[in-house]
C-alpha cells in the first residue's frame, strides 16, 4: 500500500496536462503571495493598534486615579468604574494585591509603562494590576482583544477567492495560448506514419517552441526525402524486371504445349506478382488518395463474390451497407491482399466479415487451413516474411504488412488471432 500511496497522491494533486501545472504553479505562487501579504498587514495593523490601545488603557488609569483623589471613599469605586473600558475593567480597592511571579506579558507591559508605583499582582487564577491612588489602588485587568488575533477574516477569505477566480479568469486562456504550439506539435507528431504529407508546423510561439517546431519540420522533410528516393529506386528495378520478364513471357509462349512450359510460365508469373506486391508495399500509405466516402461493406462482398465467382469456397458474413471514410483504392488493395493470403495459404471455407465493436468496424478475414503459431504473429507481420512450414505455398511476404498499413494510416489496427475453423483470423479495426 506504501508504495501506491504517492502514485496516487500525485496523480488527485498534480495535473497530467503542461496548461494544468503552469495554471496551478501560478495560482499557488500568487495564493501564497496573498496569504503572506495578509499576514504581513495584519501584523503590522496589530502593532499599531496595540500601541494606540496601550496609549488609551495609560490615559484612561491615570484619568481613574486623578478622579479616586477627588472623590470621597464611599463614592470612589463607583466613579473609577464608571471609566471603564469594553477591553479594560477599573476598580478602586483600598487593600494591595499580593504579587504573582509570572503575570501576563501584556498586562506587565502595561504596567510597566504606567510608572508611579504601579504593580501586577493577583487575586485567584486572574491576574491584576494595581496603581496607588486617593490613599488605596486603582485595580485594572485587560480582556482578551478580539480584533488583535491573527486570522483571517471573512473578508479576507472572500477576497482571496475572488483573486484566484480572477486570475483563473485571466490567465486560463493566456496558458491555453501559450500551449497551444507544444499541442499542435503532438499532434502533428501523431500524424507521422499515418498521413503521406509531411505535416509541417508553425514556428511560432516561445523560442523553444520555435526551435522543437523547425526541427520537427527538418525531421518531416527528411524522412519524406527518404521514403521517396527508396520508392523511386524500388519503382526503377520493378521497371527494369519488367522487361526482361516480358521477354521471357513471349519466349514461353514459342514453347510446345507442356509441361516444362506450364512451369516456366508459373515461374514468370510469380516473379510478376512479387514485383507489384513490393511495389504496392512501399506506395502503400505515401500515395496522394484522398480519404472519402466508401461503402466497405460493398467493397467486402465484392471481393468475396468474385473470390466464389472463380471457384473458391468464400462467404461474405456482415450488413449490406457501412460507409466510411477511407482511400477506396487502398482500401481494395488491403483486403484484396488479406484475401488472396487466405486463398493461397490457408484452406476452405474463408469467410469474410464485418461487425460493429466498440464504436467502430472490424473487417474480418479467416481461412480454415493450419494457421500461424500464436508465438509467430508478430513475425508474420514483419515485411518479406515468410512462414512456409506453417503456411505453405509462394509468396512474397507483404500481403499481411500491407494491410498493417493501410489500417494504421486510417487511424485502427491490425490484429492475428486463431480462427474459430483452426485457421488464421485477421482482424482490421477501423473507426467510424
Amino acid at each position: 500500500m506504501r508504495r501506491f500511496w504517492p502514485i496516487k497522491l500525485s496523480s488527485l494533486c498534480w495535473p497530467a496536462s503542461l496548461a494544468g501545472r503552469t495554471l496551478l504553479v501560478m495560482l499557488g505562487g500568487l495564493t501564497m503571495l496573498h496569504v503572506g501579504s495578509v499576514v504581513i498587514h495584519e501584523r503590522a495593523l496589530h502593532g499599531v493598534e496595540t500601541a494606540a490601545l496601550e496609549a488609551r488603557h495609560i490615559d484612561r488609569i491615570r484619568s481613574a486615579a486623578a478622579l479616586a483623589a477627588r472623590r470621597d471613599e464611599a463614592d470612589r469605586d463607583a466613579a473609577v468604574h464608571a471609566l471603564s473600558l469594553p477591553e479594560l475593567q477599573l476598580h478602586w480597592d483600598r487593600q494591595s494585591l499580593p504579587a504573582i511571579e509570572t503575570p501576563p506579558a501584556a498586562l506587565a507591559e502595561l504596567v510597566s509603562r504606567l510608572g508611579d508605583g504601579a504593580r501586577v499582582g493577583g487575586a485567584g487564577d486572574v491576574a491584576l494590576g494595581a496603581m496607588p491612588a486617593g490613599g488605596g489602588w486603582i485595580v485594572f485587568s485587560l480582556t482578551p482583544d478580539q480584533h488583535s488575533r491573527l486570522a483571517l477574516d471573512s473578508g479576507g477569505l472572500l477576497s482571496m477567492v475572488a483573486m484566484a477566480l480572477g486570475i483563473g479568469l485571466v490567465t486560463v486562456p493566456l496558458v491555453r495560448w501559450m500551449t497551444g504550439p507544444l499541442r499542435r506539435l503532438a499532434e502533428a507528431a501523431d500524424q507521422v506514419g499515418r498521413d503521406p504529407r509531411p505535416v509541417m508546423l508553425a514556428t511560432d510561439g516561445p523560442l523553444e517552441v520555435q526551435h522543437a517546431a523547425a526541427a520537427f519540420n527538418a525531421m518531416q522533410a527528411r524522412i519524406a526525402r527518404l521514403i521517396e528516393d527508396r520508392t523511386e529506386a524500388v519503382a526503377a528495378l520493378s521497371h527494369d524486371l519488367r522487361t526482361p520478364l516480358a521477354r521471357l513471357k513471349l519466349r514461353a509462349g514459342f514453347l510446345a504445349e507442356g509441361e516444362e512450359r506450364g512451369r516456366i510460365e508459373g515461374d514468370i508469373a510469380e516473379m510478376e506478382a512479387m514485383v507489384s506486391r513490393t511495389l504496392e508495399y512501399f506506395r502503400e500509405g505515401r500515395d496522394a488518395e484522398p480519404a472519402v466516402p466508401t461503402d466497405l461493406a460493398a467493397i467486402l462482398q465484392t471481393l468475396a463474390d468474385d473470390a466464389a465467382d472463380a471457384g473458391h469456397d468464400v462467404m461474405y458474413d456482415g450488413p449490406a451497407h457501412v460507409v466510411l471514410s477511407l482511400r477506396r483504392l487502398a482500401a481494395k488493395r488491403a483486403f484484396s491482399n488479406l484475401l488472396n493470403n487466405a486463398l493461397q495459404h490457408g484452406a476452405a471455407p474463408v469467410t469474410v466479415g464485418l461487425r460493429a465493436e466498440d464504436g467502430g468496424w472490424v473487417a474480418e478475414v479467416a481461412d480454415a487451413g493450419p494457421g500461424i503459431p500464436v508465438d509467430q504473429f508478430e513475425r508474420a507481420l514483419s515485411p518479406f516474411a515468410r512462414l512456409d512450414p506453417a503456411r505453405g505455398g509462394s509468396g512474397v511476404g507483404l500481403g499481411l504488412t500491407i494491410a498493417q498499413r493501410f489500417a494504421a494510416a486510417e487511424g485502427g489496427a491490425l490484429q492475428l488471432a486463431r480462427a474459430p475453423a483452426g485457421g488464421l483470423l485477421v482482424k482490421v479495426h477501423l473507426p467510424a
